[in-house]
């Protein structure tokens, strides 16, 4: 997704991309849905609100895509293909802890102006 706004894109909190540094397409994909929290959420919903709930939603999907990925290997019975899977898996799940979310709430209070 290309950015166009003059102000700089929301960060991805940084827990996630320590968690996911190895799948750098999942870290894309939760910036991409940060952005469109930015450029099209709806007016009604407090912007890191609407953040909020799109990164658990998001976050939810990694999880079951992953889940699926790793049942899928195991019944493949390839051992190499089972441990990667096992490896994503168990990143996504730990992503899907969402400590902090620090870095984030601070953009949407610093860029409170352009929201509005």
């Amino acid at each position: 997704m290309i950015w166009t706004h003059s102000i700089p894109q929301p960060p991805v909190p940084q827990f996630l991309r320590e968690t996911l540094k190895d799948y750098p397409e999942l870290i894309q994909e939760i910036q991409d849905v940060l952005i469109k929290v930015v450029t099209d959420g709806p007016a009604s919903i407090p912007p890191f609100e609407w953040a909020i709930w799109r990164l658990e939603d998001t976050l939810s999907a990694l999880y079951s895509d992953a889940y699926e990925a790793l049942k899928e290997a195991e019944q493949t019975g390839d051992s190499q293909a089972t441990y990667r899977a096992k490896i994503k898996y168990d990143a996504v799940s730990e992503a899907n802890l969402l400590p902090s979310l620090d870095e984030l709430e601070k953009y949407f209070q610093t860029y409170k102006g352009a929201f509005e």
